[in-house]
């Protein structure tokens, strides 16, 4: 979300992301939060997904001031 993105949030509302992760494969591994994720980048944070590496990055509709992505991870090594 850019600056002038987040003037036409509703007051209130806080601007934030959530990522819809995925494998390689296309099965479901659950949904956390956090910053803008980009391919290469490695999922941070506690969890059993913590360690693997982002693949691709899909930006989905946004909802109300929540932008949304899907995200497919591959484990490391």
């Amino acid at each position: 979300m850019t600056p002038d993105d987040a003037r036409h949030v509703a007051p209130g509302c806080l601007p934030t992301t959530r990522w819809f992760m995925a494998s390689e494969s296309g099965r479901p591994l659950g949904q956390t939060h956090g910053p803008e994720p980009s391919a290469g980048d490695i999922v941070a944070g506690p969890g059993e997904l913590a360690g693997w590496v982002i693949v691709s990055v899909t930006e989905l509709r946004a909802t109300c001031a929540v932008r949304r992505f899907r995200v497919v991870v591959r484990p490391p090594g």
